[in-house]
């Protein structure tokens, strides 16, 4: 900024210029480095070095630890009345910093999916458009991520139980609507599960990751549906906290290792290995597909223009005016192999005479027929 206004030199333009009394014109405020392309990309912040990897997972991993054992303290503690203020640092609790946590974690894994979205909708051979599940992930991990810091899901299950009426269940409304919301997320999630689990097979990391974060889940839900009981020995709510915190970090995990995945591909580190005699034999298919084609299409059009022998009377002669083929398909008609080979040789004579003689049986006949059928387009 102090070389912007400073005054110029007198020997340059711009002082002479100015020597009139006219002020210097306006300038701009900001270096060319503030332009988009000089900017780091989306892209740039994906840790692709393994140790910014390692230093990654070390870190979500370290926030888990940190909730729990400040929720361990806080449990331990004898305050009577007031437990009500330890409600942020209370795992357990609505709006808590573990509610919080998980909130953040998938809240970051619905923007990575969208990053994964932005590099796979350039690749070359994904003709059905695969790659639009990612957008369908990144819609469910931000409802997750308003979920986890709202526990919509309870509301969600408790009009859900409503509609269904309270004399499907025959325990308490608050046991059926932890069902309720328990079974639609396992059902619509659980296929997207699926679903994305086809498209990361490619990538191990990703694809253990979510096998991970799924088993997590499945016992969290057991354990809050009371099917499996916690250990006695762990504070209360332990279990149930950091089984969904890790589940959470894991499913983060497979939409970062994914991430990383595609753009290492997208930048050409990753080579696709194709086989050679695979590929051989793929193109010898193809060329006994395409010779299997012709030899059909020159035996129909053999049949065509040759009818098969019948028994029956001697052929009679062409009239006036007839053309011999005319002559031929006639039924009850016999034909004779010298005659059909000299008429076959006066065929070809006249064939060589119109098309050149560099053109192959099949391929006459192939236009004859053509031919014959524009003609009578026209007719």
């Amino acid at each position: 900024m102090d070389e912007i206004a400073s005054p110029a030199e007198p020997d340059s333009p711009e002082a002479s210029s100015a020597a009139g009394g006219s002020a210097k014109g306006p300038v701009r405020a900001y270096h060319a480095a503030v332009l988009s392309e000089r900017q780091p990309k989306v892209t740039d912040l994906l840790p692709v070095r393994p140790i910014w990897v390692f230093v990654a997972m070390v870190l979500g991993l370290a926030g888990v630890v940190a909730i729990e054992a400040i929720h361990v303290q806080a449990a331990a503690l004898q305050v009577g009345e007031g437990a009500a203020h330890l409600a942020a640092i209370d795992a357990t609790q609505r709006g808590s910093l573990a509610a919080w946590y998980s909130s953040a974690l998938l809240a970051l894994s619905a923007a990575l999916a969208l990053v994964v979205f932005g590099i796979r909708a350039h690749r070359v051979d994904d003709y059905r458009g695969q790659y639009r599940i990612w957008l369908w992930s990144a819609a469910a991990l931000l409802w997750l991520s308003v979920d986890a810091a709202t526990s919509v899901h309870d509301a969600l299950g408790l009009g859900l139980t409503m509609l269904a009426g309270k004399q499907v269940f025959t325990g308490s409304l608050a046991a059926g609507c932890t069902l309720t919301w328990i079974a639609v997320y396992g059902l619509v999630l659980g296929t997207l599960a699926l679903r994305l689990a086809f498209e990361i097979r490619s990538s191990l990391l990703s694809l253990a990751s979510l096998l991970a974060a799924g088993g997590l889940y499945i016992y969290a839900a057991l354990v809050q549906l009371d099917v499996l009981a916690a250990p006695v020995v762990l504070a209360p709510g332990v279990v149930q906290s950091s089984t969904v915190l890790f589940a959470n970090l894991a499913l983060l995990g497979t939409v970062g290792f994914f991430a990383r995945h595609v753009f290492v591909d997208a930048t050409g580190r990753l080579k696709v290995h194709i086989d050679p005699a695979a590929r051989s034999k793929s193109k010898r298919a193809k060329l006994k597909v395409v010779k299997s084609e012709k030899a059909s299409e020159t035996s129909k059009t053999a049949q065509a223009a040759v009818p098969a022998k019948t028994t029956g009377k001697p052929s009679e002669p062409a009239r006036f005016g007839s053309s011999p083929a005319a002559g031929a398909a006639k039924p009850g008609t016999s034909i004779n192999k010298s005659n059909l080979s000299s008429q076959d040789d006066d065929e070809d004579d006249e064939d060589d005479d119109e098309y050149g003689s560099g053109i192959s049986k099949s391929e006459r006949r192939r236009l004859k027929k053509l031919a014959r059928r524009e003609q009578r387009r026209a007719a």
